[in-house]
């Protein structure tokens, strides 16, 4: 009987366990620049980050935007699929979003001078699953080009 209840617990805790952390692989398929040259200074520069399926879940990502002019400018932070459109495989980001400490001064007036559609040289992401807020297991880096 004992034999039989600790067989049955080792059983049930790794089909508990194996369902944890399954986190649907996503790849990055596109990144576009949106630029807005109306409304708030805050809103102007966007990024629309398309993936090969809709998000599920948190998912961490690193950033880095390089201009023509050589303004380099990086950021992170988690993402996750917009609550009014779930099945939606893009997402916008407000690049605004990625200022920090660690970012130069007035980044933002740099970010609006030297990020419009068009000017940017080159974008590098890197995209990880989430495994309790922190960096899990890299799933995709790409870099695209001539934004």
């Amino acid at each position: 009987m004992f034999r039989r209840l600790i067989i049955g617990l080792m059983l049930a805790s790794s089909l508990l366990i194996a369902g944890c952390g399954d986190q649907p692989r996503v790849k990055v398929e596109s990144i576009e620049m949106v630029s807005k040259e109306v409304g708030s200074p805050d809103f102007r520069r966007l990024v629309k980050i398309c993936f090969d399926q809709p998000l599920s879940g948190d998912y961490y990502h690193e950033i880095v935007f390089e201009s023509k002019d050589g303004f380099v400018f990086e950021g992170s932070g988690k993402i996750r699929a917009a609550v009014s459109d779930p099945d939606n495989p893009c997402i916008i980001k407000n690049i605004n979003q990625y200022v920090n400490k660690k970012s130069p001064p007035r980044a933002r007036d740099l970010i609006n001078r030297y990020l419009p559609k068009g000017n940017v040289a080159s974008v590098k992401i890197s995209v990880w699953g989430t495994e309790s807020g922190e960096k899990g297991i890299k799933m995709d880096t790409k870099e695209f080009k001539d934004l």
